[in-house]
């Protein structure tokens, strides 16, 4: 018996460390394109995405396709998540403007989290397991269990917590969707205009400040990726905290 515990321990050890290399070479290989793609045409890219105008301009050739790219992006964001959704909404605004950014980030997360929501609902449970961390969903559901609603607001509104997952979850409760639509519409709009209106401005730094605020970017972005279980653990127990505090106090 005692055997068996341990190969079975091991197996899943030297699994665990393939997923992680494999992780660890993706992004190592991802970094090393944009290094090549930055190296060789770095002075004509850096030339055209530093101007605004250039790039609206060019984006408004493709006339009301443009937002309605950006809109389709931010769902296939919210249901793949292959991206986070504050990169979306800097580049949006940048290209459409703090107001328009907004308009269409919002629309986009709308109609993201309606369909993942109806999706869940109703495919269950395995189905959504197929598309997202079976870990990552029992813990956010052993947290949202006994909070309701309240909980999966404060998952929309804070940053550096799986808000994408929180909208598959969302969908397996048994809350009438229109409301979960709104508590997600809601409790995003802030993020998204604080990164909407960073990326508006983006264009009124210079060479060197732009630089410096990418890295900063950058390595908070790894970080978190690094230690992103961590800090979605540690987030998610202080809001459970909070919100059985405030329920002791009523």
């Amino acid at each position: 018996m005692k055997q068996a515990f341990d190969d079975l321990g091991f197996r899943w050890y030297i699994e665990s460390m393939g997923r992680i290399r494999g992780q660890a070479i993706a992004v190592l290989g991802l970094l090393a394109l944009v290094v090549a793609t930055l190296l060789i045409w770095h002075k004509p890219l850096l030339s055209f995405f530093t101007d605004r105008a250039k790039v609206q301009g060019f984006v408004m050739r493709f006339g009301p396709w443009a937002p309605l790219a950006a809109i389709l992006l931010y769902v296939t964001q919210v249901l793949l998540a292959p991206i986070p959704g504050q990169a979306i909404d800097a580049v949006n605004g940048y290209l459409f403007g703090t107001a328009w950014g907004t308009i269409y980030s919002l629309v986009g997360v709308i109609a993201g989290s309606s369909v993942a929501m109806a999706l869940a609902r109703r495919f269950g449970r395995p189905w959504a397991e197929r598309l997202i961390r079976k870990e990552t969903l029992e813990r956010l559901d052993s947290y949202s269990r006994q909070r309701g609603a309240l909980f999966l607001f404060l998952v929309f509104l804070f940053p550096f917590l799986p808000d994408d997952v929180a909208c598959f979850l969302a969908g397996l409760t048994p809350l009438p969707l229109a409301e979960l639509v709104v508590l997600a519409a809601i409790g995003r709009l802030p993020g998204i205009f604080v990164a909407n209106f960073v990326g508006a401005n983006a264009a009124a730094l210079t060479q060197t400040q732009g630089a410096f605020f990418i890295a900063v970017l950058a390595a908070i972005a790894l970080a978190f990726w690094r230690y992103q279980e961590r800090v979605e653990v540690a987030m998610l127990k202080a809001m459970a905290w909070l919100i059985d505090k405030l329920k002791a106090v009523r």
